[in-house]
């Protein structure tokens, strides 16, 4: 069974199925921030991005 989630990030609402990691978490609290993996991506290569020395001039 698919439980409905709405991305923090987003705003998107996604059916996240049972074999999804953080079905568990929602299922015991559906209160729990949930963000999608496309939005969990793009957060991990910004801060990676940043994280990068900068170029000298």
């Amino acid at each position: 069974m698919a439980m409905e989630a709405r991305c923090a990030l987003c705003g998107k609402k996604y059916q996240v199925s049972q074999e999804h990691p953080d079905y568990k978490k929602l299922e015991s609290n559906p209160q729990l921030t949930f963000i999608c993996d496309m939005c969990n991506n793009r957060v991990r290569f910004e801060s990676e991005d940043q994280q990068k020395p900068k170029k000298p001039m």
